[in-house]
């Protein structure tokens, strides 16, 4: 069997849903949270890219300009009325969001090792003579020194609290990934 994080934490949050994405591979349209993380992702990964120069800032925000007016128009809004506020309104949260990252994020200030690394994990499942694959993206690995960190870019409005990191599957996944 072959799985992600992110099947594993939908399942947790709910089977059912689980089942009709991963077995029953019932395609339901993107929310506008997940393409607007994706966009981001994209352009955090435009700007550690050094080719052969790191991008300058208003370079990040045309390469998310450009990615965002590309996807925009593919999402489903159920109104005109919606999608002119919505739009508006994820645009500018989006290009605020990088201008602070980047204000304090130069790419040149690290030493990005890996952008959107895949990685695939063999487990093996001797109870039932079989071997599981778990598999994911690791947005960014940096070394300092003797130091691996990974990075993994969040959207969200609230950062999770330290105690909530205690025992965190993704954590514990990309351990396993690095290992």
């Amino acid at each position: 069997m072959k799985t992600s994080y992110s099947a594993l934490d939908t399942f947790k949050i709910c089977p059912q849903k689980y089942k009709f994405q991963e077995i029953d591979k019932i395609k339901v349209p993107k929310r506008v949270e997940a393409v607007f993380g994706t966009l981001i992702h994209g352009a955090l990964k435009f700007m550690f890219e050094r080719n052969p120069l790191y991008p300058t800032e208003d370079e990040v925000i045309n390469f998310f300009t450009n990615s965002f007016n590309e996807r925009s128009e593919k999402l489903a809004w159920h109104s005109p009325a919606e999608k002119e506020k919505g739009e508006k309104a994820y645009y500018e949260e989006g290009v605020k969001l990088l201008k602070n990252f980047y204000k304090k994020n130069q790419p040149w200030n690290f030493n990005a090792l890996e952008l959107e690394s895949r990685f695939s994990i063999e487990l093996p499942d001797e109870e039932n003579n079989a071997t599981h694959t778990l598999s994911g993206i690791i947005d960014r690995i940096d070394k300092d020194g003797e130091t691996y960190e990974i990075i993994d870019y969040k959207t969200g409005k609230k950062m999770p609290a330290e105690s909530s990191l205690e025992g965190n599957l993704l954590l514990s996944v990309y351990r396993l990934a690095l290992a």
